[in-house]
């Protein structure tokens, strides 16, 4: 419970939150990221696309691994916190806040921008930022409604998204040319570039884990959920890109490569219809991404790594209210003052480090079952020796390790300066807030104990 006394309702079965995961991955990324891949690599962005479901898969397995032993909100804080201890969990916290505030606002200017280029003077400054602000109040109203409003529209918006993409995909292979999918040789540095730059569009699918208060069985739906999310995402995304490389001669040179394969499958409506599908992608993503800052919000301000106040639960709708009202105007305000390409930045560089940490705290030793299993059932489950097979423990810290190295190698040879500089920055807030806080839970206690 919140220092409000009132305790989060519990709402969201598996496929409420596969809803949550689709919306906070498929945004923006999937309708502009093929031909910048594209543009770096050609015809190898496939390969390009492979390494990147891979990578995210590591993650996922990790995520999966710990939410099995979780059933309090915050996700990757938790994880962290519970593995490294509270300096460590309150850092991963923060830079998931950060990064899902800039993910937000990239997805109100990301709105803007599609709707803009389809209706020119709503590009202009005051329209522009009208836009935003309306597009930001519509998803802030939906989740201050409470969890069962925002689940029904998750479920609506994904299916509103998921579609489209699977139908142009699937229509799009009839034009498919087999010469544009035949690959030539690479430098390995625009190929990492190009898998960090997918790793961006392939993201986000951590949301669905910081809500775990609301979920029905979070140890159990929260890992399914996981590994549904991501094979449904990877799937989508491979066919939509091989149907936009195989069928688009200059797929490298397009500004909006789906709508431009709309436009050669249904004309101009097409293309229109492609726009809106675009706009109302990123506003799934947005909205996913204000529930899940919310709520790591709300877990932060529980154990007083927050003002008590903030993350407070509305009493009748059982939603953090000021959370979510204050990323909600720090999203639109960002939006209207930052670039696309600046917010991008720092969502991915923050992305990637909380992934890191993740992976590192999956290798720690698992908690002990709450209860062992006794008597026939015992004999049952009992585990089979299997001498050919690696040993448990290998098998343990083999996947994580693997990724975690992954994300290394991105991290130094993938990120740019500017990202990198960026990124340091984050942390370096989030090690003054930490102390701040500390300083006032401190105080609490203390008067408290008085």
């Amino acid at each position: 419970m919140t220092g409000a006394g009132v305790a989060p309702i519990r709402h969201l079965g598996r496929l409420a939150l596969v809803a949550i995961g689709l919306n906070s991955v498929i945004g923006g990324g999937i309708f502009i990221l093929p031909a910048t891949v594209t543009a770096l690599v050609g015809p190898a962005s496939l390969f390009a696309y492979v390494a990147a479901a891979a990578i995210v898969f590591g993650i996922g397995s990790a995520l999966a691994r710990l939410a099995a032993h979780h059933e309090n909100s915050g996700g990757p804080y938790a994880y962290v916190e519970r593995a490294f201890g509270p300096f460590a969990g309150f850092q991963i916290g923060w830079l998931f806040c950060l990064a899902r505030l800039t993910a937000l606002a990239n997805l109100l200017n990301g709105a803007a921008l599609y709707l803009g280029a389809l209706v020119p003077w709503l590009a202009r400054p005051l329209p522009r930022a009208l836009l935003i602000l309306a597009c930001a109040a519509a998803i802030t109203g939906i989740l201050l409604g409470g969890i069962r409003r925002t689940a029904a529209a998750a479920d609506i918006l994904a299916v509103a998204k998921l579609a489209p993409l699977v139908l142009i995909g699937l229509a799009g292979l009839v034009l498919v040319d087999p010469v544009h999918l035949q690959p030539a040789p690479v430098e390995p540095g625009p190929f990492v570039r190009s898998v960090l730059l997918l790793i961006y569009a392939f993201t986000g699918f951590e949301v669905l884990t910081v809500p775990a208060e609301e979920s029905l069985q979070p140890r159990r739906d929260v890992p399914a959920a996981l590994r549904a999310t991501l094979l449904i995402v990877c799937s989508v995304y491979m066919l939509v890109h091989v149907a936009a490389l195989g069928a688009l001669a200059d797929l490298g040179g397009e500004t909006a490569p789906l709508a431009a394969l709309a436009a050669m499958l249904a004309g101009e409506p097409g293309r229109i219809g492609m726009t809106l599908i675009a706009t109302v992608s990123m506003a799934g993503c947005g909205l996913a991404s204000l529930l899940g800052a919310s709520r790591m919000i709300y877990a932060l301000s529980a154990v007083v790594r927050m003002p008590a106040g903030l993350g407070d639960l509305e009493p009748r709708r059982r939603t953090p209210a000021r959370a979510a009202l204050l990323v909600g105007a720090a999203g639109a305000g960002l939006a209207i003052a930052g670039g696309y390409a600046f917010l991008a930045a720092i969502s991915s560089g923050s992305r990637l480090l909380i992934y890191l940490a993740c992976c590192l705290a999956a290798m720690r030793r698992a908690p002990a079952p709450a209860a062992a299993v006794t008597g026939p059932a015992a004999a049952v489950t009992a585990p089979v020796a299997e001498p050919r097979r690696l040993p448990a423990e290998v098998r343990r810290l083999l996947a994580p390790a693997l990724t975690a190295g992954a994300i290394l190698t991105l991290l130094f040879f993938g990120l740019q300066r500017r990202e990198a500089i960026l990124g340091m920055i984050g942390i370096g807030a989030g090690l003054g807030l930490y102390l701040l806080f500390r300083r006032r839970r401190r105080t609490l206690t203390t008067q408290e104990a008085s």
